[in-house]
């Protein structure tokens, strides 16, 4: 019961982060060590589903205007998104996390995993209340994505060759992100 109520706090607490204008706290953020960071607190998550997880962090990215709680909080829910969709699945697991410089003076960031890949409705996965997990909100993707759109950015998804899903997301490098 404890656990459902945090659960249930941390969702309402997301949710109103979502629609609270002009609250962000924005500051210089090394994406790489929120990546990194994101990467020991839920390790013990991919030991426990002997998932192996590999990155490819571009050693020269400039920092980013960004509110750091907000870009763990999309880190994470990428992080945990591909270990859920591992849990299962036979064969190799892994999971790719990588960052480098792209066109526009952006920062490109994905999250490739080896699981059961994208639903047939994947045009839907950034809507609200979506879900093809059990204990799913449906809440997730849809904050992560209106996240990083209020930091002048763009997430989306894609199939990752020969299984499982790939996530990207761009933020502006240098440009002041948008309110």
């Amino acid at each position: 019961m404890v656990k459902d109520a945090t659960r249930a706090a941390e969702i309402i607490s997301r949710i109103r982060l979502l629609f609270k204008k002009g609250t962000l706290e924005r500051e210089l953020v090394d994406v790489n060590e929120v990546i990194r960071e994101m990467i020991v607190l839920l390790g013990s998550d991919a030991t426990r589903y002997s998932i192996s997880v590999r990155t490819e962090l571009a050693p020269d990215l400039p920092q980013i205007t960004a509110d750091r709680v907000q870009l763990q909080q999309v880190i994470m829910n990428l992080i945990t998104n591909g270990v859920d969709a591992m849990r299962e699945v036979e064969g190799p697991r892994e999971l790719a996390i990588k960052s480098r410089r792209a066109e526009n003076e952006q920062l490109l960031l994905s999250v490739s995993d080896t699981g059961v890949g994208l639903p047939p409705q994947k045009d839907q996965i950034f809507n609200a209340f979506f879900t093809t997990k059990v204990h799913g909100t449906g809440m997730g993707l849809a904050i992560s994505r209106s996240i990083v759109e209020s930091h002048g950015g763009r997430l989306w998804a894609g199939d990752n060759s020969p299984r499982g899903a790939n996530f990207c997301l761009t933020l502006p490098a240098t440009t002041e992100a948008h309110e």
